[in-house]
């Protein structure tokens, strides 16, 4: 581990024990909060995590993530009352949010129906049917506690005078934010448990457990014996937004995955190579034709297509790069896909021979392109999936995992060199060849099993089940 890393997760176990005294239900508040949704807009916290002497004002000195990990398995193992409960009569309890992401046809093919429910934090306008599922709402479940949150938010404020010129419980916001949180996960606790007391669920599907909600009702369910499994909801790129690992299975993409959480000290039994549902649609027939998606995309339909995936305006200098190196030596149209609902890229209106992929789902586009070029991002992995070449435009970032560094030199922090590969790459038959066979190396670790995964998940909520 680094300095940035290794200050981080110390702050982290400190964190846990500066405020363990604060308790609900016997769950100790600081071990379902989010701890990077407290410091995101403290610039000089993070600033900090670089310096050698920052570990000079903390309690804990972290040198191996095994320590974080091993910390959360003595508490999930405290709220662990009683043995994993079959109960195949029991329902299925998928909650639903913003990054499970499961396609219709998964729900409809690999889920009873009647076994089934969605569950949803309350009703809004936007949300779309799950097939015939029934949904449920937390909401539904909530009670008054606000004489409970007020002693806590009392008990809190007394913290905080203790701690009045720490580095970082000093800081306005994250004050404001964590007092804000009590409110939210004191109703999801006590939601929880009345759900699972009102409901006979045999087993819960979460997308993570970093947010409150997920992070919560997968504790609440191990105390009642609930089983949990918890999908990988994107890349291990960041590895703050995959430790601790909670849930009774974690559900992950392959051997990658499962090597890395077994050196953090995750036992192998709880660990699935399951892949992910969504990526099934990388094995089923396009439903766009080529000649329609090159016309209403405004594509020449005699050029080469390259995707290119970026992050909002982040890198907008590297990618401006990039795309010069390549169009001065080729003739490709350039597809830019952003986060959804963002404004067409500025790039797009830089360059009259870049366009964005506007509403278009990414398995409508993979199919019609020829080749990708992407952040450190689980599209690259998707794309990869549909056969497609891939180079990384890498970026320097203390917590990076590196990924896709197996990939070697389609792998690049540099925009100009990696342009160059890209323009090989359309050039050059024999290159093609090596970008291939890269590809198809990196798979047999990253992504092993090219069955349904909608199917390998099916099996493992039976065996969870009985």
């Amino acid at each position: 581990m680094n300095t940035y890393v290794k200050n981080y997760w110390s702050v982290y176990l400190d964190f846990l024990h500066d405020f363990k005294q604060l308790k609900y239900r016997g769950f100790s508040l600081p071990y379902l909060y989010h701890l990077p949704s407290l410091t995101r807009h403290n610039k000089a916290f993070w600033q900090a995590l670089y310096d050698d002497k920052f570990d000079e004002q903390l309690k804990h000195h972290v040198v191996d993530q095994k320590e974080i990990q091993d910390v959360f398995q003595a508490y999930i193992q405290s709220h662990q009352k009683q043995a994993l409960v079959k109960n195949k009569h029991g329902k299925v309890l998928v909650n639903y949010d913003t990054i499970l992401r499961f396609p219709q046809k998964t729900f409809d093919d690999y889920f009873d129906h009647s076994k089934t429910l969605i569950l949803r934090v309350g009703p809004d306008e936007n949300h779309k049917a799950i097939s015939k599922i029934p949904t449920i709402y937390l909401n539904d479940y909530k009670i008054d506690t606000l004489e409970a949150i007020i002693q806590l938010q009392y008990e809190t404020k007394t913290l905080f005078k203790t701690y009045r010129g720490h580095h970082l419980y000093k800081d306005t916001n994250f004050q404001k934010v964590f007092m804000k949180k009590i409110v939210d996960i004191v109703h999801y606790i006590e939601q929880s448990v009345r759900l699972l007391d009102d409901i006979s669920v045999s087993c819960i599907i979460v997308s993570s457990t970093h947010g409150y909600i997920s992070r919560v009702l997968a504790l609440v369910a191990m105390e009642k014996g609930i089983p949990v499994i918890c999908m990988q909801h994107g890349i291990i790129a960041n590895e703050f937004g995959y430790i601790p690992k909670i849930a009774t299975i974690d559900a992950v993409y392959g051997h990658y995955e499962t090597s890395w959480y077994q050196r953090i000290g995750v036992p192998k039994e709880s660990l699935a190579i399951i892949g992910h549902p969504r990526f099934d649609q990388a094995f089923q027939t396009p439903t766009v034709a080529k000649l329609k998606f090159h016309n209403q995309l405004g594509l020449d339909t005699c050029r080469k297509t390259l995707l290119i995936v970026v992050r909002g305006n982040r890198n907008i200098v590297k990618w401006r790069n990039l795309i010069r190196t390549i169009s001065e030596k080729l003739h490709l149209n350039i597809l830019i896909k952003d986060f959804p609902g963002n404004p067409p890229h500025p790039l797009t209106k830089e360059f009259p021979f870049v366009h964005s992929t506007k509403t278009y789902r990414l398995y409508d586009i993979l199919p019609n392109v020829d080749g990708v070029v992407s952040y450190p991002s689980t599209v690259a992995l998707e794309a990869m999936l549909v056969n497609k070449p891939v180079f990384i435009l890498n970026r320097k970032h203390p917590n990076n995992t590196g990924y896709y560094d197996d990939l070697d030199e389609l792998v690049q922090t540099d925009p100009i060199k990696l342009g160059e590969l890209v323009v090989k790459l359309f050039n050059d038959q024999k290159y093609s060849k090596y970008v291939k066979d890269k590809r198809e190396d990196f798979l047999q670790i990253a992504y092993p099993n090219i069955s349904l995964s909608g199917e390998r998940l099916k099996k493992l909520m039976n065996r969870l089940i009985g």
